[in-house]
């Protein structure tokens, strides 16, 4: 998860790097020369929320991909599930780095050490 990325927040905490794309599609077209507000969009004519990611970034261990029907953004309402599912996979009941994974980390902090 870099500094810049749009689901940043959602990786804040992690104990291992994430790496994903966010995303939206559009429900409904939008007639040429309108924007987009969501305040005059029926719910179920929003968009879509989209995220894929994997983790550690450098030597993958598991891919989640979610869409979130009508959820409107995939940086503030996909990934935050994609973390979620993640977590349960790669730590712990004490939240601690499963140590099957904890390999991992050490081939991303020397790959980042090159």
């Amino acid at each position: 998860h870099g500094a810049r990325g749009t689901a940043r927040k959602a990786a804040i905490g992690a104990q291992y790097r994430i790496a994903g794309k966010s995303g939206t599609a559009q429900v409904v077209a939008i007639k040429q020369g309108e924007k987009y507000d969501r305040t005059k969009v029926q719910e179920r004519h929003r968009d879509h929320a989209l995220f894929v990611g994997f983790a550690p970034a450098d030597n993958p261990k598991i891919v989640v991909a979610v869409m979130v029907e009508n959820g409107e953004s995939g940086s503030g309402v996909a990934a935050p599930v994609v973390r979620q599912v993640l977590d349960a996979w790669l730590l712990d009941e004490n939240g601690h780095l499963k140590p099957e994974y904890a390999g991992s980390l050490n081939l991303e902090a020397a790959a980042r050490e090159e």
